[in-house]
């Protein structure tokens, strides 16, 4: 009975230190990628915004400021974004999938609606992944999901 429970433990133990693998999928869009060891809290949270985007809107009557901000929360791939126009103020958040590198945030600048502007991040190869827009229309500060990301462990054979 000892010798099951010593192999178990011995092949338990072996089964936890596989080595981590990376892959991509000719799909195009979609990653699979091993996480490694991010740690899922921060320990010190940045005050400053982690990306910015402005665009100055000039009327007839008036001038206004359309911003965008990206900030740290304690969670690591989980950020709090806010915006502000026409002395309307929003907040929404942004999750970021553990692709295994620390997250990097960025913003660009939206096609489809003026003002608007595009929140995302940057995978593990440097590309740009965009997951929501924000835009103003008809009087209201709009946040619209374009993509969503999750990271998997493909089967290692």
């Amino acid at each position: 009975m000892r010798a099951i429970y010593s192999t178990l433990l011995i092949l338990f133990l072996i089964a936890c230190n596989a080595s981590d693998k990376t892959a991509e999928d000719n799909a195009g869009d979609s990653v699979v990628l091993t996480s490694e060891k991010i740690p899922m809290e921060r320990e010190i949270v940045k005050l400053q915004p982690m990306a910015t985007y402005s665009e100055t809107i000039k009327s007839f009557e008036t001038t206004d400021e359309f911003k965008v901000a990206v900030y740290e929360t304690k969670q690591t791939f989980k950020y709090r974004i806010k915006i502000s126009y026409k002395q309307l103020h929003v907040e929404d958040t942004l999750r970021v999938p553990n692709f295994g590198t620390q997250p990097h945030i960025e913003i660009i600048k939206g096609e489809s609606f003026h003002p608007s502007c595009i929140v995302g991040f940057q995978d593990k190869e440097k590309k740009f992944r965009e997951s929501k827009l924000v835009y103003f229309k008809k009087d209201k500060i709009k946040v619209k999901v374009l993509k969503y990301y999750a990271v998997y462990q493909a089967d290692s054979k």
